[in-house]
């Protein structure tokens, strides 16, 4: 679960691209792609990997109600129109060089006609020579500009994809945590495959636009031109054949959309059909709305968790949190998880939650964060309610330290100083945040130190080291309000007292709420309050707390 992204750090203002040394490359699913890789070697893009998610609710396969076809087409070129003005630069190259092309063929054509019949005539060989040259010229010009066209209109296919596919992936990125997980989840495989296969399709269909509407459009003018100065009358004769041509092509194109929607498209059977011209280009595209469709439906899905237009950033947070009659459930025909929940906590305060699992610990956590938004009530934090603030500002404030540990495939120093990777990460800030989690002692014994490359999801570290990495990260980022699940049961004792130590460190000058599963983590904190059945219970005294304490270890819920 992409939670990095949501909790852990700042977003960035940009695109959320993996960095670089988390690059995958680009596998060639498309025959454009394989084409444009094998001719052009550009450098290698960076792949968005696929989100992983828990679920298996599927996504409409067609979203869109019925529509008229041409708005429809219409929609989809307007989808496509923001990512062909970016690359616009390789654009107009491809096209330059198709006029080129067509320019070319049509002064080879009289000429090869010329040439023909000189052949039969007493012409000077110098003469026929000269005729011979520059046909051979036009010839190698035409050739050459129509290599050149299908390497930079390829070029831009492939970067609109890519953009497409950060796009979409971006606001995926954006979503409640709702989208991901529950009973109305969406499934894995549809956003998988919609961000991967069905954007491979796309690129298909965006070279097959770009090398076939203009150029072709040019050529169409050029021979009708051409047509012209030879004979008008046959010129005229043939241009009304080309509204029976429009009807025909409307029609199998509106066919084509249909068959393609259901996945039975036959390539062999249709062939025929796609090889001409301007009528190749639009059944393209009429075959490609629906990938274009389903790519972009991701990003209109209705959000549970909105940003307000005059949210607020919060330039400094003392750490006050209030949790206001707070009450939540998952779904309208499931039961409360927080019922009428209130809670105080002060700034530099540190505050245990206790309770079994389901109890609503971790639900509570998320709605801090606003990944969930409360079916009542309101959470204030330093008493401006968290709905009026960014979502990226409030994150940036709220710092989480969680069991699921998410490191990446990258350097230490990049999984440290994650927040700034989109800009500068500042190498000292990374040691100091090192050295107060603890983890400075390992990381120097590294081979490249702090430029060592941890493998995927941090591999090639142990669950203690990835644990002080995961608290350097939260040090590094500066929080003023913490949030720690605490993950020591599953290390070795010499592992437990170093990340312990690492904790307590990061809990001086902080709000912390601790998630406790510990007794000596229930102890650690200014007070502790027992999370149960959606209902909160502070356990105030020293002796009830040990009393409760007992109960609770009885019980396996704190050990």
């Amino acid at each position: 679960m992409p939670l990095h992204r949501l909790i852990l750090l700042s977003p960035p203002s940009q695109p959320p691209l993996p960095p670089p040394s988390l690059h995958l490359h680009l596998r060639p699913t498309s025959k454009l792609e394989t084409k444009f890789l094998r001719f052009n070697s550009p450098s290698r893009l960076p792949f968005i990997p696929p989100l992983k998610l828990i679920n298996s609710t599927k996504l409409p396969l067609n979203p869109q109600t019925q529509q008229n076809p041409l708005s429809k087409t219409l929609e989809t070129l307007t989808k496509l129109k923001p990512f062909l003005q970016t690359n616009h630069q390789p654009i107009l190259l491809g096209w330059l060089c198709s006029s080129i092309s067509v320019f070319s063929l049509l002064k080879v054509i009289p000429r090869i006609g010329s040439f023909s019949s000189n052949l039969t005539n007493n012409i000077s060989i110098s003469k026929l020579g000269d005729q011979g040259l520059v046909l051979g010229v036009l010839l190698l010009a035409k050739l050459v500009a129509c290599y050149w066209k299908q390497v930079f209109l390829w070029e831009a296919a492939l970067r609109v994809v890519y953009q497409m596919r950060v796009f979409v992936f971006e606001k995926v990125l954006e979503r409640e945590l709702g989208f991901f997980e529950g009973g109305n989840a969406v499934s894995p495989g549809d956003i998988a495959y919609r961000i991967t296969a069905e954007a491979s399709d796309v690129a298909d269909i965006v070279f097959a636009l770009l090398n076939t509407i203009v150029p072709n459009i040019l050529q169409l003018f050029a021979m009708a031109t051409q047509m012209l100065v030879i004979s008008p009358s046959l010129s005229l004769i043939s241009a009304m054949v080309i509204p029976c041509m429009a009807f025909v092509i409307a029609y199998l194109g509106e066919r084509l959309l249909k068959i393609s929607t259901r996945a039975h498209l036959s390539i062999a059977t249709l062939a025929a059909y796609l090889n001409e011209g301007i009528g190749k280009a639009y059944n393209e595209l009429k075959q490609g709305e629906p990938a274009v469709e389903r790519l972009f439906f991701l990003t209109k899905l209705e959000f549970k968790v909105i940003e307000k237009p005059d949210a607020i950033d919060l330039s400094h947070v003392n750490g006050e949190v209030k949790f206001c009659d707070v009450s939540f459930k998952y779904a309208d025909n499931m039961p409360h998880v927080l019922d009428g929940l209130n809670l105080h906590i002060k700034a530099g305060e540190t505050i245990a939650l206790v309770g079994p699992s389901g109890g609503g610990k971790t639900t509570l956590v998320k709605l801090l964060l606003r990944l969930y938004k409360p079916s009542s009530g309101s959470i204030l934090v330093d008493n401006r309610n968290i709905q009026n603030i960014r979502l990226e500002s409030l994150r940036r404030h709220v710092g989480l330290v969680s069991q699921d540990i998410m490191l990446f495939s990258g350097t230490v120093a990049e999984n440290i100083g994650y927040r700034d990777l989109m800009t500068n990460i500042d190498m000292e800030r990374v040691e100091l945040a090192a050295r107060i989690a603890n983890a400075d002692e390992f990381v120097r014994t590294l081979p490249e130190g702090y430029r060592s490359h941890i493998g995927p999801r941090g591999s090639l570290l142990s669950a203690g080291q990835k644990q002080r990495l995961a608290i350097a990260r939260a040090v590094y980022q500066n929080s003023s309000i913490l949030v720690l699940d605490e993950a020591t049961s599953a290390l070795d004792s010499r592992s437990e007292l170093l990340v312990r130590q690492a904790v307590e460190r990061l809990m001086e000058n902080h709000t912390v709420l601790v998630i406790a599963h510990r007794l000596e983590t229930v102890l650690m904190a200014d007070r502790a309050f027992l999370l149960q059945d959606g209902k909160l219970e502070e356990l105030t005294e020293s002796p009830l707390l040990a009393g409760h304490c007992d109960s609770l270890m009885s019980t396996g819920v704190v050990i």
